[in-house]
């Protein structure tokens, strides 16, 4: 399909700006650290669209992002069901995450979903689907109102040492830069997975694969139109107690519909330790290496492959009952719209704090240094943010959030500094 000319224009000024697209409207993906304080089984309060081991983007988190309180759930015989509602005002006062020509707005941000969860087989097999979505009214008119949409299933079967899982999510959304700056950039990505699974006192196995295939919608961008494969393998074995160390291979491969962007494929291998005592530590850490090709059928690199280092390092530590410090260190290759791939090293630390009863707050940061493989120029992001929540109802919560982007390059019109403010309301019935 031919690409219009002014539709070349706009992906031309916006292509440098791409590789920065993902923090701008980070999902999260809501990591049950904060249900310590009230224990719940993690589908009665995150939806399952937010919970795949491989997210179909990836970015710095939002350090100040408070999740609901966990609730009780309702149950429909043997369904369980958790409606929810969320509303947010949202103050951004750099919408379009620009040095030059900022404009703030009001957003308001209205979501709706349900989680519902079915056991079977006594307590040993699960099926489970979840829906989320999201509406963005700009109500200054400064950038374009959109709704996106998260739906998954997933079937979990439990043996005595054997477990499986299929599953699929489909999410309609919009690419979280473009989105402000050129209207709805809308895009479906379609991801089904499965797990395998071998569990022994000293042994445990697993295998993991899934499929992620992203399609735009409007015509100047499916350039980006792509299949994004990735299996897993991982073994462990019990060192001592609650202590183990593994070995994982990955296999990818990601194929493009056309010819403009370079098609690529590649393996990495790490081992690591994974360690926990008791409720109040729980770490991992891994380390290897990852090559890529890419078959250059775009000219972005001199180059067709690369070694690149992998790591990975996660820790989160109750240091006592109400506070806990979590972080995290990531060294990897992403995908890059301008070139083969981005040498992407990130980390985060945040502290979760039970304040009262009532009352909880987080507060963290983070920094991304991105490196494009070509000749473009690497740039620093950062993100900062605090969060606090208020239990209001027994099923109703209060939040007031304040998140910080910064980005740093050399590139002409790279920079930016960006402010949201959120107050939100929260309801679990």
């Amino acid at each position: 399909m031919p690409v219009r000319s002014s539709e070349r224009i706009v992906r031309a000024l916006l292509l440098p700006l791409l590789a920065a697209s993902a923090s701008a409207q980070d999902q999260g993906t809501g990591d049950a650290g904060e249900g310590r304080v009230v224990p719940a089984d993690t589908t009665g309060w995150q939806t399952l669209t937010r919970d795949l081991f491989v997210s179909g983007e990836s970015s710095l988190v939002e350090p100040g992002r408070i999740e609901p309180l966990p609730r009780n759930i309702f149950k429909l015989g043997p369904v369980e069901l958790l409606p929810k509602f969320d509303e947010q005002l949202v103050y951004d006062d750099n919408v379009f995450l620009t040095d030059t020509g900022e404009e703030d707005d009001l957003i308001v941000r209205t979501g709706l979903g349900f989680v519902a969860d079915y056991r079977f087989g006594e307590g040993g097999h699960r099926l489970s689907a979840g829906y989320d979505m999201e509406r963005n009214w700009f109500t200054g008119g400064e950038s374009k109102n959109f709704v996106e949409h998260f739906a998954s299933g997933q079937l979990e079967l439990n043996f005595r040492h054997a477990s499986f899982t299929f599953g699929d999510r489909f999410e309609d959304r919009t690419d979280p830069v473009l989105s402000v700056f050129t209207g709805k950039i809308e895009r479906t990505i379609n991801t089904p997975h499965a797990r395998f699974g071998w569990s022994e006192d000293a042994f445990r196995f697993e295998a993991r694969a899934q499929r992620s295939t992203s399609k735009y919608d409007d015509a100047g961008f499916q350039d980006f139109d792509r299949d994004d494969d990735l299996v897993v393998g991982e073994a462990s074995f019990l060192v001592e107690e609650d202590c183990w160390f593994f070995g994982r291979v990955d296999a990818m491969a990601r194929t493009f519909d056309q010819d403009t962007l370079n098609d690529m494929t590649g393996f990495a291998s790490s081992v690591g330790v994974r360690a926990k005592r008791g409720d109040e530590l729980d770490g991992m850490a891994r380390a290897g290496v990852r090559f890529e090709s890419f078959d250059d059928a775009s000219p972005t690199d001199s180059d067709d492959s690369a070694v690149n280092p992998e790591a990975e390092a996660r820790l989160r530590w109750w240091l006592m009952r109400t506070a806990a410090i979590e972080g995290r260190l990531e060294q990897t290759t992403e995908f890059s719209p301008i070139s083969n791939y981005q040498a992407t090293s990130r980390g985060e630390v945040t502290w979760m704090q039970q304040i009262d009863d009532r009352l909880s707050g987080r507060i963290g940061g983070g920094i991304e240094y991105v490196n494009p493989s070509s000749t473009d120029a690497p740039f620093i992001r950062y993100t900062a943010g605090v969060g606090f929540r208020y239990a209001l109802l027994e099923n109703a919560d209060a939040t007031l959030a304040w998140r910080m982007q910064l980005r740093n390059t050399s590139s002409a019109a790279g920079d930016y500094l960006g402010n949201q403010f959120t107050l939100g309301f929260s309801l679990r019935l």
